[in-house]
């Protein structure tokens, strides 16, 4: 017979095995695995039973066979039988010591459960009944404090929404009473607070805030009551017509009025701070996203006016009036602001947030400068046309496709009175935005700078380039020598024109002078269109000054070559020649400008003849009487063309013309060591009188520019020139040449009065 293979039943065979032992492992493992092992049990012996019916009947013929052996088989059955009984009594007495003592502990922990729940409800019914009674003497003083109220109102209404406390019979009349106190000091802590916002009772503001922060309901009172302030603001009308005006002073009223109860509430939520939890209220609206109250108010009131500013705009005939009105309007927009400002408290809103009102009126702002714009530009375009600038050609002349002649060109150009309307008009517009500084002021200034010089650079197009040059000479000769074109050339109908610019922009840098206040005239005025209107002017003068200094340097390069016994009684024929050239155009193509229009340049023309010419003269070695002489009637050419050039040389270039007849003084000198060089120094330039008395000693000393082996033009340019401006460091550095040639020929301070006078000068 086969042995069953199930661990119980080995267990139960084993001869040594003790039941009490095994029950005792059984139950000590827990209900589950009693329960378990008790199964387990069973199917052991069902399937014991089994396998015995299994057995016998494969034995059958082997029983019949051993039939003699029944009644020791009956046996073994009964013992199986007996184990199994065995066994079931087992099992029976197993459940019975684990499972009693299991639900009776399961019952008492339940029961345990219902009497804590008892015992919180009770500790809840307590503190309720201690809070509602609290609650009751709060609220039925004289002075009812509402902000301790609200606390234990608060905690009584979270009782009562964790808890079924409605349920029970006798606290139905507490709980109304309850409900009925927490809607009447919600509703008196709402008019508190609107109330104290609008009266400034910073007493009720304060006990309604803490009301609403104990009920935890603080951001929702507060944003209910920007609502209504925003409301007002939205109600207050804005319409167009006649009465705008009018409106728009009443709503930037509403809107500075609720703005500054705002912040009143904004600096009260900020000082405030719990003090129960002491946490801020702050708190509160960070949660929220809300750095400041008035912030959001006024975000939120700006938008309500920009809605309205844009149904407005949307009145297309009354638009046209309001962009006209838009400096008034704007400075509306600049006062409203300006009373948000708090007296040693700093500023209700700041810049950011003054620009967002600011912006709301930046449809009517971009149209009126949009507008003033056009009103600076187009004078421009009808002054100079745009037809009038193609019809020229790259160098300014008229193009002959146009039809016209040369001369028309001058006719179109703006007259003096077209300027003075025009900066007049430039001014109107400055006048017409300084309500508004920051706002339009800026912005219409700076497109007043842009017309001026959109004005100086059209001028500038108009230059006719090819006639900017005087070509009175021939072309230069190998020996250097001028010679007058014959004829002289006459001014064309270019010059003229040229002439009629330079005159243009001459009278508008005088017309912004006289014309713009003081006030404005560092912010029209400026560098950039001062110098964009001279290089107008520069354009057309500037080659006509270079080309007649180029004609005196060459003319003055020639005095020595042409000084001495063979001179012309009449002085240098190179300095005649220019001097002719000189009053020629003097007469003819300067008498195109206007009266005083060439001071400035016909001054520098002087005083550059004048110094060019005596720094020349000084170099002239040897300069011996015939010399002199030939010299002393080229002063008088120098001297009858300035006086052709300026009449009133003498007070305009004083300088110059004084140190011009001291030289003169100095060249006639019969003597030179006779001279008192200490009292000459007093009007000549030292440079000047160092470089004459060098060149008056011995032909074994070289000249200057010879000895700093330079040309006599260089040497001029370059050196002599500039020392007229008293440069400090020029000076040393030509005292130091001076001195290195004295040292290098080893000149005796004994040998004469000047060359005593030349070493104590420079060494």
């Amino acid at each position: 017979m086969a042995r069953p293979s199930n661990s119980i039943l080995d267990a139960f065979r084993k001869p040594d095995f003790n039941v009490a032992a095994f029950v005792r492992d059984a139950t000590g493992q827990g209900q589950d695995r009693t329960l378990r092992l008790s199964q387990q049990l069973q199917d052991c012996a069902s399937s014991l039973e089994e396998d015995l019916r299994r057995e016998i009947a494969a034995c059958h013929e082997e029983l019949l066979q051993c039939a003699g052996s029944v009644s020791e088989l009956d046996g073994q059955l009964g013992e199986a039988g007996g184990i199994v009984e065995s066994l079931k009594a087992s099992v029976a007495r197993v459940r019975g010591d684990v499972l009693g003592p299991f639900r009776e502990v399961k019952r008492k922990v339940e029961l345990l459960e219902r009497m804590q729940a008892v015992n919180v409800l009770i500790r809840k019914l307590l503190r309720f009944l201690f809070d509602a009674r609290k609650l009751r003497t709060q609220m039925d003083g004289t002075t009812k404090d509402f902000s301790k109220a609200a606390h234990t109102l608060h905690e009584l209404e979270l009782v009562l929404q964790e808890s079924n406390l409605e349920k029970v019979e006798v606290l139905r009349a507490e709980v109304l009473w309850i409900r009925e106190t927490g809607a009447r000091i919600r509703r008196q802590s709402e008019d508190d607070l609107r109330t104290g916002v609008r009266q400034g009772n910073q007493i009720g503001l304060s006990v309604a805030l803490q009301v609403f922060f104990s009920l935890e309901c603080l951001w929702p009172q507060l944003k209910k009551l920007l609502a209504e302030l925003l409301d007002e603001v939205k109600q207050a009308p804005l319409p167009a017509g006649a009465s705008f005006s009018q409106s728009l002073e009443v709503n930037l009223q509403v809107l500075v009025a609720q703005t500054q109860r705002v912040h009143a509430l904004d600096e009260l939520v900020k000082s405030k701070v719990d003090p129960l939890t002491h946490k801020s209220f702050t708190s509160v609206l960070e949660a929220e996203n809300i750095t400041s109250l008035t912030a959001f108010f006024w975000s939120e009131a700006v938008a309500l006016f920009k809605t309205k500013i844009g149904k407005v705009c949307q009145d297309r005939a009354f638009k046209k009036t309001l962009v006209t009105d838009c400096p008034k309007v704007m400075q509306s927009l600049v006062a409203a602001t300006e009373r948000l400002m708090l007296r040693g408290k700093g500023q209700v809103i700041k810049g950011q947030q003054r620009e967002e009102l600011y912006r709301s009126a930046d449809e009517i702002r971009n149209e009126f400068l949009g507008e003033s714009i056009r009103r600076i530009t187009d004078p421009v375009e009808m002054m100079l046309p745009e037809r009038l600038l193609s019809s020229l050609t790259a160098t300014g002349e008229r193009s002959t496709l146009g039809g016209d002649s040369t001369s028309s060109v001058s006719d179109e150009l703006p007259t003096m009175h077209d300027v003075r309307r025009y900066v007049q008009l430039l001014m109107a517009e400055v006048e017409r935005a300084q309500a508004c500084p920051d706002l339009l002021l800026k912005e219409v200034v700076r497109a007043v700078r842009s017309g001026l010089l959109f004005f100086a650079t059209r001028l500038e197009q108009v230059v006719d380039s090819s006639c900017v040059e005087l070509n009175c000479f021939e072309p230069a000769r190998s020996d250097g020598t001028l010679r007058l074109r014959a004829p002289l050339p006459m001014p064309s109908a270019g010059h003229a024109r040229n002439a009629r610019l330079y005159g243009i922009a001459h009278h508008t840098l005088g017309a912004l002078k006289d014309l713009i206040p003081a006030k404005f005239q560092s912010m029209v005025v400026t560098e950039q269109v001062q110098t964009t209107l001279k290089q107008t002017q520069a354009a057309v003068i500037t080659p006509m000054i270079s080309s007649l200094q180029r004609a005196l340097l060459g003319s003055y390069a020639r005095l020595e070559a042409c000084s001495g016994s063979a001179a012309s009684p009449d002085g240098s024929p190179d300095l005649l020649a220019a001097a002719q050239a000189l009053t020629h155009i003097n007469k003819y193509f300067f008498s195109l400008f206007g009266a005083g229009q060439l001071q400035g340049q016909i001054k520098d023309l002087s005083s550059f003849s004048v110094r060019c010419f005596l720094s020349q003269v000084c170099l002239v070695k040897p300069c011996e009487l015939p010399q002199r002489t030939s010299l002393a009637k080229d002063m008088q050419v120098v001297e009858s063309l300035l006086s052709s050039l300026d009449s009133d040389f003498q007070s305009r270039i004083r300088y110059e013309a004084g140190v011009f007849k001291e030289f003169r003084k100095l060249l006639c000198a019969q003597q030179v060591e006779s001279l008192d060089f200490d009292e000459l120094t007093n009007v000549l330039p030292l440079h000047l009188l160092l470089t004459y008395l060098v060149h008056q000693l011995s032909q074994d000393i070289p000249r200057l520019p010879e000895f700093m082996g330079v040309t006599d033009q260089q040497y001029l340019e370059e050196t002599l020139l500039p020392l007229w401006d008293d440069d400090p460091k020029q000076v040393q550095s030509f005292k130091a040449s001076v001195a290195n040639l004295a040292d290098k020929h080893s000149l005796d301070p004994t040998e004469s009065t000047f060359t005593a006078f030349i070493i104590s000068q420079t060494g």
